[in-house]
């Protein structure tokens, strides 16, 4: 066990409360600014597991960077419900699975603001938005490039991380970023993990023509992990997953890179995704 454990590092402070639902781990925060956005000051929370040694930069974790940061570890903190991060890598670990550093950046208070920063940017479906005089003009584009090219060296710098074991993940708006950032920035994020993604703000033949612009093939994009329920609003989200799924295995993408899950009995939840992560972690970990 580490038996100093810093209130700082770098501009990071430790995040200490006595009624908590984290029971492993240690938490870090910091209030960062992103230039891009109207809500621009945002907590960035650092989850370390665990095992990690402040005092020994040898012993190296993968590090994934999520959306809607508030949500991992702790349900006073939450906005929508708990992810269980911090119990999952526990478990996870227990098995063998090596353990992570997750990186969260909180979702702004303003559900709009939330859905351009993490929208692709091209014009999603008319009927699924009408807001704003009619314009729509989404930029997770520089949301991804802001993780990819500030926030990244940032945390390399300062924590333990592998950086070039790097994945990105999130859930509905956040799970179509996720997905965006896989196939933008392959450079960057080696796995993806895609819950619930909101594909459907496309129509179909729009989506396939937005993937074909990239070229993702196997050789360059790393290991993609889809998950989709299936119940009450959750429905919407299902067809279109499957197709996208079904785009990349004609593209070459075999069951080592790219894996969906469907659970039809599950709503669009935090609680599913918790269910759920587990899995994806061991298909983004295991060697």
């Amino acid at each position: 066990m580490n038996k100093n454990i810093p209130n700082k590092i770098g501009v990071f402070k430790r995040y200490q409360k006595e009624v908590t639902t984290m029971k492993y781990g240690y938490y870090f925060d910091y209030l960062i600014t992103l230039p891009f956005s109207k809500e621009n000051k945002r907590m960035v929370r650092v989850w370390l597991p665990e095992s990690y040694d402040f005092d020994n930069p040898n012993k190296r974790y993968p590090v994934i960077y999520m959306s809607d940061g508030q949500n991992l570890v702790d349900l006073y903190l939450s906005a929508y419900g708990e992810w269980e991060l911090d119990k999952t890598v526990h478990k996870l670990a227990k098995q063998g699975y090596q353990e992570i550093i997750a990186v969260g950046i909180d979702c702004p208070k303003d559900p709009l603001e939330r859905t351009k920063e993490l929208c692709p940017p091209y014009p999603p479906r008319k009927e699924v938005f009408k807001r704003e005089g009619g314009t729509f003009k989404p930029y997770a584009h520089k949301y991804v490039d802001f993780i990819a090219n500030e926030l990244k060296p940032l945390i390399d710098k300062l924590f333990h991380t592998i950086p070039e074991d790097t994945a990105v993940g999130g859930s509905s708006m956040g799970g179509i970023m996720a997905f965006y950032a896989y196939i933008y920035r392959p450079d960057v994020f080696k796995m993806s993990l895609s819950f619930s993604p909101a594909f459907f703000f496309y129509k179909k033949n729009d989506w396939i023509h937005i993937l074909d612009e990239y070229d993702i093939n196997p050789e360059k994009n790393g290991k993609l992990y889809l998950y989709v329920g299936g119940k009450d609003f959750e429905k919407i989200f299902l067809k279109p997953t499957i197709n996208t799924y079904e785009y990349l295995v004609k593209r070459g993408f075999c069951n080592e890179q790219v894996a969906l899950m469907v659970d039809t009995n599950e709503i669009h939840h935090e609680a599913a995704w918790a269910k759920y992560l587990p899995t994806a972690l061991e298909y983004w970990l295991k060697k």
